[in-house]
């Protein structure tokens, strides 16, 4: 009868492959591997709106939906127009005012009912 090597050729001892050693085995691997975090998934929700916050929050995907929404919005950003020079709108006051001739007005805070002015 021919039973299973105790030793392999460079005379090591061999393992014996039985369910015990199996399990052993399988759980020193399970030991040595770290759980993987779960990765957030992008929930599929019923209208687009939602659909599309759900990818701007998510924590890997939503930094470059930002980005992208942030630049759209510098881009479409209305440009500061070249404001109009006060100046031509006084000069045209001053030539009204110069044409119309000067009415002096009546000093309405000097006259009073116990103030009487000489006539």
């Amino acid at each position: 009868m021919h039973f299973a090597k105790k030793h392999n050729k460079k005379g090591l001892k061999m393992q014996a492959n039985n369910a015990k050693a199996m399990s052993a085995c399988a759980e020193a691997i399970k030991a040595l591997i770290k759980p993987k975090e779960v990765k957030p998934k992008i929930p599929k929700g019923v209208s687009q709106k939602l659909d599309r916050l759900a990818y701007i929050t998510h924590p890997k995907l939503g930094k470059c939906a930002r980005a992208c929404i942030a630049k759209r919005l510098r881009l479409c950003r209305p440009k500061a127009k070249a404001k109009d020079k006060p100046a031509p709108r006084l000069q045209l006051q001053l030539q009204f005012q110069l044409r119309l001739p000067k009415v002096p007005r009546p000093l309405q805070r000097l006259q009073s009912t116990y103030l009487c002015l000489p006539m």
